[in-house]
This record gives structure tokens, C-alpha cells and sequence, in this order.
């Protein structure tokens, strides 16, 4: 790693600027959350040519989730579905274990100073706060983000890049009764010097009732970084931010843990 010429150019880099001056002092990046290292590290992810999957292999690799799907997804009546039902008492749509989610119904009205407008709508009550969280790592020396390719049956596509771990608290404590999802165990107890973001971020309010997931970013070092399956691929910014420019490709929830680095 010390010969890696990559390295060896973003060292110099980071000299230049430092030597005229134009690497911001760390008292003034901090109050806006990060340093200057890491911001400087944002700047060469962005920027950089260099990436461990070049950016024939991510086409390739996106071709091939687009084109390989394992779901076969069909519109189905509600009283057809195993282990939901409408709960007598309350008219709510719910699963039988209790978990996950139900579908409620709000009454609303919405005062304004010369009028006021009254509607009804159903909306999502899930009171857990789910995981969005997104591994960083760098390869000779450049930033980068893991995402993967997720099936959602929901998807335009059916496939979507979507943060290293997208999960509700029912995911990740297996109330469906399947596997964890991998990755899980790097965001549910951090060290603290992993973690380059934190927070939690409302859900969408007028689809959610009082929703929010935590949205972090945690780094690993060179000698934690794990071997994952083929549908997860390590990006730069740079890759992203192409991605972002195709329809339908990089999820919601990828796109609100991404905008945290802004």
C-alpha cells in the first residue's frame, strides 16, 4: 500500500492545497459536522478516475441485476394475502403477529388564515425506527460506499441500488422468521470513531404516521472490510453520482442516507 501510486497522487494533492491555503481549518469544517480530512477524502471520491470496480464493471454488473431478477411479483385481492387480515376492532390492515406495519385511516384538516380544508386518507403505522445504513471503506486510498442491488416488489424494475443495510426493526429482530440481514451487526453497535453519520431522518409524512429511521454512514477499516455476496458493490462518488442520472436506479433510502454527506 506505501508504493500505491494512487496514494502516492492524493498525498500530493492534499499537499498543493494545503500549502496554498485551500484546505479549510478543522475548527471551522467541524462546526458543520465533519473535518477536514473527511471532507477532503468526499472531494477525491467525487473526483477521482480511480475506482476498484471500474465503470465498464458496475455497467456490467447493474446490466446484469436489471436483466437476472428472482422475483416474479403479481397484483393479488387483500383477502388473499397469508397472515394479514382487517382487524375487526379498528378496520385496520394488519399482520396477524402484530408487527411490522398496519394501514390506518386519519381524519385531516388543515387551517389556514382564510380557509380551512378537511380530507381523509389511509397512512403507514409503523411505530419502529429502521436501520438506512451504508458502509465506507477506501481502496488505495480513494472513498468509497457500498450499496446493493435490492428486489423490492414494489420496484420499478424490480431491482434498485439501496443502501448496505435497508431494515425495520421487525427485519432485523426476524419477526419474518428469515435470516439477518448481512451487514446488520457494523451499524447496530458502532465504535464511535466509525461513525461518519447518525441521525434520525423523518419518513415521508404524508404516506407515514410519525415514521423516522436512523441514517448512518459507518467506516471500516482496511482489515474490516467483509467479503459480501455479488449483489452488493463498492462505489465512489463519482459512479454514484453518474448513477443518479439514469431512471429508476438508486433507491429512495440510498439517496436520503447519500444527501447526509452533503
Amino acid at each position: 500500500m506505501k508504493n500505491n501510486p494512487v496514494i502516492g497522487n492524493i498525498e500530493a494533492l492534499r499537499g498543493k492545497l494545503s500549502d496554498h491555503g485551500l484546505l479549510c481549518d478543522n475548527n471551522i469544517c467541524s462546526e458543520f459536522g465533519y473535518d477536514t480530512d473527511l471532507l477532503f477524502d468526499l472531494f477525491i471520491s467525487r473526483m477521482a478516475g480511480y475506482a476498484v470496480n471500474t465503470d465498464a464493471e458496475v455497467n456490467s454488473r447493474i446490466e446484469h441485476y436489471l436483466t437476472h431478477p428472482r422475483l416474479d411479483v403479481q397484483v393479488v385481492p387483500l383477502d388473499n394475502i397469508d397472515k394479514w387480515h382487517i382487524d375487526a376492532a379498528t378496520g385496520n390492515l394488519a399482520h396477524n403477529s402484530g408487527r411490522f406495519f398496519s394501514i390506518t385511516g386519519l381524519m385531516v384538516r388543515h387551517r389556514s388564515s382564510n380557509d380551512e380544508i378537511t380530507w381523509d386518507q389511509p397512512i403507514i403505522d409503523q411505530p419502529e425506527v429502521g436501520i438506512l445504513g451504508i458502509l465506507a471503506a477506501k481502496f488505495s486510498g480513494v472513498l468509497h460506499f457500498c450499496l446493493q442491488a435490492k428486489e423490492e416488489p414494489g420496484n420499478i424494475n424490480l431491482v434498485q441500488l439501496a443502501p448496505t443495510v435497508q431494515a425495520t426493526y421487525s427485519n432485523y429482530t426476524q419477526a419474518h422468521g428469515g435470516n439477518l440481514p448481512l451487514c446488520i451487526d457494523h451499524f447496530l453497535d458502532p465504535p464511535k470513531d466509525s461513525i461518519l453519520f447518525s441521525k434520525l431522518q423523518p419518513e415521508d409524512g404524508g404516506r407515514f404516521l410519525h415514521k423516522s429511521n436512523k441514517n448512518m454512514i459507518i467506516f471500516l477499516g482496511e482489515d474490516d472490510i467483509p467479503a459480501l455476496p455479488e449483489e452488493f458493490i463498492w462505489l465512489t462518488l463519482r459512479q454514484i453520482n453518474g448513477l443518479l442520472l439514469r431512471d429508476n436506479l438508486i433507491n429512495s433510502c440510498a439517496r436520503s442516507v447519500l444527501s447526509c454527506l452533503l
